[in-house]
Formats: structure tokens, sequence, C-alpha cells
């Protein structure tokens, strides 16, 4: 799609470079938005503008969070793909579809997957590594704001040289189940 109109159709500016920051839908990614918004006057001294929209979810009141200049707060986003398609750096927890989405758009993005989370560390890390596809950043790297504020810097924007995602699982499926009908 053209990503161009797609920004100008979300309200982007042109000029200004946007990060999205979403941890899913349940409460335990609290601390991986906090840690974000930590590092946002970091990243932005680092990055000339630079925007952040942080995508809540519905088990994190967006009120409960600091706020920054900069930053604009969701608790939920339609077409939160959309978005991701048309974002200068995403940061993410690292769950398998929502990098895979960033994977197949081709946009550069973040992932800290929870500490302890089996499918995060091991089974989205593998596929990601097979794409070269995102930058791991491991928990206890994220708690210092400077430091994440320099991965953040590193990444926006950056020109990815992922493996292309197969996007015709579906109709190979429809196609399977076709034939047993």
């Amino acid at each position: 799609a053209d990503r161009e109109a797609l920004r100008d159709e979300l309200g982007y500016h042109p000029d200004r470079r946007v990060c999205v920051v979403t941890v899913g839908g349940s409460g335990v990614g609290g601390d991986l938005l906090r840690r974000v918004i930590e590092a946002v006057r970091p990243a932005q001294r680092l990055v000339d503008d630079l925007q952040f929209v942080v995508v809540c979810g519905p088990r994190i009141d967006p009120r409960s969070l600091p706020r920054r200049t900069g930053v604009s707060y969701r608790r939920y986003v339609p077409g939160l793909y959309r978005h991701l398609a048309a974002c200068d750096l995403a940061v993410v927890q690292g769950g398998l579809t929502t990098c895979m989405e960033l994977t197949a758009n081709r946009r550069p993005f973040v992932y800290v997957p929870l500490r302890h989370h089996f499918e995060q560390n091991f089974h989205v890390h593998h596929r990601l590594q097979r794409y070269r596809a995102g930058r791991r950043c491991d928990y206890d790297e994220a708690c210092d704001p400077d430091g994440l504020a320099k991965v953040i810097a590193d990444e926006v924007g950056r020109t990815v040289d992922y493996l292309p995602v197969d996007t015709g699982g579906a109709a190979r499926a429809a196609a399977m189940l076709a034939e047993l009908v």
C-alpha cells in the first residue's frame, strides 16, 4: 500500500517520525509502557520531530501513565495494523502476530519479550531471526531510559532487509479445505 497516503489518512505529519508503542490486550504490558515513556525525552533529544503513540489496550488506563510532550495515549486504536504499517518505528511486547505484521510491512521495530514467556523468548525470537526482522531488547536492557532511547534512535526509520513474508497461507488452506468438500 501507499505508506505516505496511509500516514496522511491517519493524521501523521510527513515531517515527523512516529513511534507506535503497543503491548497487547492484557495488563502485563504496563511496565514496558512506563519504561518507554521514561525514554521519550532522551529519545527526542536524539531524534528531531519524534512523536510517540502509546496504545494502552483495554486493561491499562491511559490516565495511569506519566504524561510527556510529544506522546499521545490511546486505549484502543481501530485498525492498529494500519498504524503499524505507517509508523517509522514500533516498540512492542513481542507477540507473534504483531511482530509478523511489522515484518510483512517491512517496518523497523524493537521487541521486548516478557522475561519468562516461552513463546516470546523462543518461538517468536526464532521466527524473527529467520526473517532477519526486528531488534530484540531484553527486559533488563529496557530498564535504562537513556539506553532504551539510544535503541529507539538507532532503529527509527532504519531501512530494513527482512526476508519477504509469504502471504498466501490463507489461499493454500482454502484450497486444501475445498479438496475435502
